[in-house]
């Protein structure tokens, strides 16, 4: 009976999000500036995904022990599981390693609340398969995500087909519970954050009083 009202509760609460809309601006804009070089040039990056051979890496800006290994951060938690037997979710990768303080501006507001948080670089035919991240019964935390250098002509992120548009800078909610693919066809690597907020009658509150209009 818990369960079910707690799914009842999570699902009530992330209704409370897309009933904004399926991709929104939230009011936490700051200028990307030297950003993607300062990430880009003083880590060591990490592939993402490693079972997966696409060009894809990442950083951690949260983690399980505040390191940069990416294991098993930047892994598929459902092959994680399957190998070793732990089962971990996106509300574990709490503790802030070194890459958060260049997003802190962004972060700050909602830092009680951040899951697994990473930062991503699609290199030239990377791509994320067509997935949903979770369904609203069982869903825990809800994603934001912030475009570093976003190109119309060249980066494509698809919700249910239809495409999405972004500002540099810019964090945005999309309802990742739906399908959804994103992937680069330029020679420029895409730089962009992914942060998983943890699901909470607070972090909803928080995240909505970023709301534009």
């Amino acid at each position: 009976m818990l369960l079910y009202t707690n799914m009842t509760e999570n699902s009530f609460l992330y209704s409370t999000l897309t009933r904004f809309g399926d991709y929104y601006p939230l009011r936490l804009k700051n200028q990307v500036g030297s950003l993607i070089e300062d990430v880009r040039d003083n880590f060591t990056w990490v592939q993402y995904n490693p079972r997966k051979n696409i060009d894809r890496e990442g950083l951690s800006i949260t983690s399980l022990d505040g390191g940069l290994s990416g294991k098993p951060d930047l892994d598929s938690l459902y092959e994680y599981h399957k190998e070793t037997g732990i089962v971990l979710n996106e509300t574990h990768f709490t503790i802030k390693t070194p890459v958060y303080k260049y997003f802190k501006q962004w972060l700050d507001p909602l830092e009680n609340y951040l899951g697994r948080t990473h930062v991503i670089r699609l290199n030239r035919g990377g791509f994320f398969p067509p997935h949903r991240d979770n369904k609203h019964s069982n869903i825990d935390s809800f994603r934001l995500f912030l475009p570093l250098n976003y190109n119309k002509m060249q980066n494509f992120f698809l919700l249910e087909n239809n495409r999405m548009e972004f500002e540099n800078g810019m964090l945005y909610f999309i309802d990742t519970a739906k399908m959804h693919t994103l992937f680069n066809t330029g020679e420029t690597p895409f730089y962009f954050v992914v942060a998983n907020v943890i699901l909470s009658k607070e972090s909803v509150d928080k995240t909505l009083e970023f709301l534009h209009g």
